[in-house]
């Protein structure tokens, strides 16, 4: 079913028009900020990507879950595009805040150590802290203020990163609803991390948490010294796993991928994590195909599709711990997959649906428009065209508007 729905809303997007004019952007990856810390007496520069239209017409901005990302020089790119993938269908749209380093050692370690087995430079080391304390107290009210955000958020740290996160998680836990370590130095400070996490889960102050702890696990390389360190750093992250996998009142995943290196690992890592994390929200959106499907559904009235899609979106609110409208996007793409079937009151249904949650989006007209241009009322297509260029001036609809007021005339 989840391929079908694929292929059906991929050759919806065509179908409409989504695609954008060749001279135009290819894709959206996102915009740089910056803001002063006073906590770090530095300016600190940011990444941001934002949910885009896949549509190029304007939507009604509404509030979006918040991946916080580490690392963001090497970690922004790759992650948009996985999280831009995985929006589809199997997690919310989100935005993505990428923190870009300043003096990564300082700011990912929680506590000072004056010695790394490996030989590491770890003389500035233990800002952790004061860099968590910017997190909360200054990153997350900036991106509350200036930007469409919800209180649901996800952090995702790498090597010290991923450090840094599973420490988070044990310390400051009203910060995130879920964390992803990946590969983390969990050896530092004997095991802190570890310590931190059994400490605050056997509190149960973890409840409801969702947790990813991914490693690679490289093979055997036949240097003492070498396989000594990869011994050294397996052992801390199977005790994790080992008291955090026992939990009913968490959702913890531990993903070991075998001839992973530390860097490779970190984009299946994202991804299995991120799957994991959010397996409800897919179980739940594909419901609500199901629920939608012109063909499975047929026999379902209009009343029972109103009353599947509030049940859905009910118990997508109690995960998410507020209230959630159905996705603009997605009950679009439903109206369309419905009106290329010939189920015409289902099509109405989903467009005039999008218009009562959704007024301010210039989308929502746009589709209502194009419901009534394929129903040959032409008169309440250039009504509804028209309420979408109030809103946007985009060259698709005026063009849609300007043949209809032609060939009216004719």
């Amino acid at each position: 079913m989840r391929f079908f729905y694929s292929l059906f809303l991929y050759a919806s997007l065509a179908h409409v028009g989504w695609t954008q004019n060749i001279s135009e952007q290819l894709y959206y990856q996102g915009h740089q900020d910056s803001l002063y810390s006073e906590i770090l007496g530095e300016n600190r520069h940011l990444f941001i990507y934002l949910p885009q239209s896949t549509r190029n017409l304007e939507m009604e901005q509404t509030p979006s879950p918040v991946v916080y990302l580490l690392d963001a020089e090497s970690k922004f790119a790759i992650t948009t595009q996985l999280i831009k993938q995985l929006s589809f269908d199997a997690m919310p749209p989100s935005i993505i805040v990428g923190i870009k380093n300043s003096n990564r050692t300082r700011d990912l370690t929680p506590t000072h150590v004056p010695i790394d087995p490996s030989g590491f430079d770890v003389s500035q080391s233990g800002g952790g802290e004061a860099f968590l304390d910017f997190i909360e107290k200054e990153l997350i009210p900036h991106m509350d203020r200036n930007y469409a955000t919800s209180p649901y958020r996800t952090f995702i740290g790498h090597s010290l990163g991923g450090l840094l996160s599973g420490y988070a998680l044990a310390t400051r836990p009203h910060l995130f609803q879920n964390t992803i370590s990946l590969d983390p130095t969990s050896t530092w400070d004997e095991g802190l991390m570890g310590k931190k996490l059994k400490e605050a889960a056997e509190k149960g102050i973890l409840a409801r948490k969702g947790y990813v702890l991914a490693v690679a696990d490289p093979n055997a390389t036949g240097n003492p010294k070498i396989d000594s360190l990869l011994t050294t750093f397996r052992i801390p992250n199977e005790q994790i796993r080992d008291f955090l996998t026992e939990r009913s009142d968490m959702r913890v995943l531990y993903k070991n991928y075998p001839k992973g290196s530390h860097t490779d690992m970190v984009i299946p890592g994202t991804y299995d994590g991120l799957k994991f994390l959010f397996a409800w929200y897919a179980d739940l959106q594909q419901e609500l195909v199901d629920a939608a499907d012109p063909f499975i559904g047929i026999n379902k009235t209009t009343e029972e599709l109103i009353k599947s899609i509030e049940s859905i979106h009910q118990r997508m609110s109690e995960q998410f711990g507020y209230e959630v409208k159905p996705q603009e996007a997605m009950i679009n793409a439903l109206g369309y997959w419905a009106l290329q079937a010939g189920d015409l009151a289902r099509s109405k249904l989903f467009f005039e649906m999008n218009v009562k949650n959704y007024p301010e989006s210039a989308n929502v007209y746009d589709s209502l428009g194009d419901f009534y241009l394929a129903s040959e009322q032409k008169e309440k297509a250039i009504q509804f065209f028209k309420e979408a260029l109030k809103r946007d001036e985009n060259a698709g609809t005026r063009k849609k508007l300007e043949e209809l007021e032609k060939s009216s005339q004719d």
